[in-house]
């Protein structure tokens, strides 16, 4: 396919103004698929049984997002729905038990340095990102042990 464009591409005049636009889209275009090929090789990803499409992405959301937070009445502020539904996918995975003993470290330490241990707040504390949650969690099995 990507031959085909650049054959149509070479054919269009390289002087002629009615072709100029016509060249520039088609350029893009090739340029666009040049850098993507391997993502439409898409007989070597059905043999490796890998999804083509979008279905199940878009089932994933509706299930993880809509059947928790699209119910009748419902209205989120946008943060809060946010991490509420950071916590649906802890639990959907199945990791509820490890991040609630993340949780309880994190409150075992605030109180070993003096601080208040609020259990509902007002104010949220901002959503980690997952590489910090990775780090902190390499400091788990320290934890544990001390826990022990």
């Amino acid at each position: 396919m990507l031959e085909e464009l650049k054959v149509i591409n070479s054919r269009l005049s390289a002087r002629a103004k009615r072709d100029k636009t016509k060249r520039e889209k088609m350029s893009k275009l090739i340029a666009y698929i040049s850098i993507r090929l391997s993502m439409m090789d898409y007989k070597k990803l059905i043999e490796e049984d890998l999804v083509i499409a979008s279905g199940i992405v878009e089932g994933a959301a509706r299930y993880v997002i809509g059947e928790r937070m699209d119910c009748s009445g419902m209205r989120w502020i946008p943060e809060r729905a946010e991490a509420l539904l950071h916590l649906r996918c802890i639990e959907l995975n199945g990791e509820w038990e490890s991040f609630f003993e993340w949780e309880y470290k994190q409150w075992l330490d605030k109180m070993k340095r003096g601080e208040k241990v609020l259990i509902r707040q007002e104010k949220h504390d901002p959503l980690k990102s997952i590489e910090s949650l990775h780090l902190d969690c390499a400091n788990d099995d320290e934890f544990l042990e001390a826990a022990a």
